[in-house]
């Protein structure tokens, strides 16, 4: 079983509790993956767990889209970008995240 590891909330993090974090859009890139959405059979862990090799990065899929709220405001036969590799994912969303927080 895969496990949690990356912890996303570590910046915002704060006496013991969590802060709301930020949306953090992904920016496109020429090594992203794409994929069309089938509603009822596609899932954005599972693709996850195909391009990442762990299905707990789906939020970095969702943050690729930020026209959508959550996977199941995708609509069937939309074109889904993956951002990739991975490493370049988390550090653009970490750029994201520490941009915001120093503001």
């Amino acid at each position: 079983m895969p496990k949690r590891d990356y912890d996303r909330y570590s910046l915002f993090r704060s006496d013991g509790s969590i802060d709301q974090l930020p949306f953090i859009k992904i920016p496109e890139s020429s090594f992203d993956k794409w994929e069309e959405w089938k509603v009822g059979i596609s899932r954005l862990d599972i693709w996850s767990e195909r391009y990442y090799n762990n299905p707990f990065y789906d939020f970095l899929i969702l943050y690729a889209n930020p026209e959508y709220l959550d996977q199941n405001d995708i609509p069937d036969g939309t074109i889904i970008r993956i951002p990739f590799p991975l490493s370049e994912a988390i550090r653009l969303y970490e750029n994201g995240l520490k941009r915001i927080k120093n503001e």
